[in-house]
């Protein structure tokens, strides 16, 4: 299995696993989502966790599919939340922390390169996923002491990291070693899920993927790349694998646009198109995208939104543009 395959199988996976886990209790509950998924779309691989693939190195995945052997980090950075999701209640603390979390993402990254180049496994994946803004949106402080480590989107990560000089020791005690990377990766944030507090409020969470690759020849997934990586499917009509919720939305709504009179598609149509196309994202998720991530004139109350539809009726929307 090639390094683009796995490219585009850890993006299938975290989509079907928002499916039926858009939220979770802990890291180790995410730990063990993410292990199970893997196993259900692969039942003839072979998962461990919590491993030590060599001194002073605890792996939280490793994962061996059809010979290849991924290397897994994971991170779940949370900010609280209380309420029922899918019957479930939920009570997520509020971590805080922010400038630490950053560092131990990127050390995690560190750690996968040299598991990598040591040839423990054969391609690396570094994956967060968070509720919290502050981590995809860029700061405002005008000189933190985590520059370094920020991960939001559209930040490329590369060289020696460090905290800057005015960093205190409390932040910095056994976190004081610069972290070198030998790749560059890109911040690219996909949407996860959606779900709804107990006072009625949104709270969308998202991930950021990091991928090592094994040699230079493969950097199609090691140098400034992430986890959007997309394969034709040869079969008219169905998605780019590994395509966003927003992706598919769009190329939906493009067909449909094509074939109205006035350009303009409903909610439903747009619902039942991408069904067709084999779909892999829940329909609150495309809804919630329809109406009001993706709707340029509908109330804002995302942290991330795009101008790409505009609300001509109820229920009814065109292409902007």
């Amino acid at each position: 299995m090639s390094e683009m395959i796995m490219a585009v199988q850890m993006d299938q996976v975290l989509s079907r696993l928002a499916e039926q886990r858009p939220i979770f209790h802990s890291e180790a509950d995410f730990q063990h989502g993410l292990a199970w998924q893997f196993r259900c779309m692969n039942p003839d691989s072979q998962i461990r966790m919590e491993t030590r693939p060599t001194r002073g190195v605890r792996l939280d995945l490793l994962v061996c599919v059809n010979g290849v052997r991924i290397a897994v980090e994971l991170k779940y950075l949370v900010a609280g939340f209380t309420g029922v999701v899918a019957g479930e209640r939920y009570e997520l603390p509020s971590q805080a922390a922010q400038d630490i979390s950053r560092h131990d993402v990127i050390k995690d990254v560190v750690r996968l390169e040299r598991l990598v180049a040591e040839r423990w496994a054969d391609v690396g994946w570094s994956v967060t996923l968070t509720n919290d803004v502050g981590y995809w949106r860029p700061g405002r402080k005008p000189d933190p002491i985590d520059a370094s480590f920020r991960l939001h989107e559209g930040r490329l990560l590369s060289g020696t990291l460090g905290w800057a000089p005015h960093a205190g020791t409390g932040t910095t005690h056994k976190r004081d070693v610069p972290l070198v990377l030998t790749g560059t990766y890109e911040c690219q944030w996909r949407d996860y899920s959606t779900v709804v507090d107990s006072r009625g409020r949104e709270a969308a969470f998202r991930y950021l993927c990091l991928a090592v690759a094994g040699t230079q020849s493969e950097q199609c997934v090691g140098s400034r790349t992430n986890a959007t990586v997309a394969m034709t499917d040869p079969r008219p009509g169905l998605p780019l694998a590994g395509a966003s919720a927003r992706e598919e939305i769009l190329e939906a709504a493009k067909m449909l646009a094509a074939h109205a009179p006035d350009g303009t598609f409903t909610l439903t149509e747009i619902i039942d198109e991408i069904r067709r196309r084999g779909c892999r994202y829940a329909e609150g998720t495309v809804r919630t995208h329809v109406v009001s991530r993706m709707c340029v004139n509908a109330p804002d109350h995302h942290a991330t939104v795009y101008a790409d539809l505009e609300r001509v009726g109820p229920g009814r929307y065109r292409l902007v543009g």
